[in-house]
């Protein structure tokens, strides 16, 4: 039996966390809410920040970024605004309902990690962290 590549458990794992999350939601926020939406948010700083730079951290282009923006901003949960430092530049920023989303998702994100807790312990969730970031700091390092 072989056992499963680190980055295929972290990405199972990421899976799970965000299919939950998904769900929550879908349910409490926009049911048309999707994946991809995860690439905004998790970058977005509450105060708004540039089109370019999330979808740098994303890893994707700014005319797909752009796309996933144009989505939320019709939802009512970011509006564009012009950067006061970049006049050329937009801002992607959360209204109240994106603000909300924020919390919402905090909120659910924080009872999968308790319900990761209750598998693993206290110890052991210190410990998957403490792990999590110095691979992360050895593959930066390759």
């Amino acid at each position: 039996m072989s056992t499963s590549s680190v980055l295929r458990l972290l990405v199972e794992t990421t899976r799970e966390f965000e299919r939950e999350l998904l769900r929550e939601l879908r349910e409490r926020v926009d049911p048309e809410l999707r994946p991809a939406h995860f690439a905004v948010f998790r970058y977005l700083e509450p105060d708004g920040s540039r089109i370019g730079a999330l979808a740098e951290a994303a890893g994707m282009t700014p005319q797909s970024m752009g796309e996933l923006v144009g989505h939320l901003e019709k939802a009512g949960l970011l509006r564009r605004e012009v950067d006061p430092a970049d006049r050329r530049a937009r801002l992607a920023v959360p209204t109240e309902a994106g603000l909300a989303a924020l919390r919402i998702a905090a909120d659910r994100i924080a009872a999968l990690e308790h319900r990761v807790i209750g598998a693993v312990g206290a110890d052991g969730i210190a410990e998957l962290r403490r792990l999590l970031a110095a691979a992360g700091t050895a593959v930066r390092e390759c």
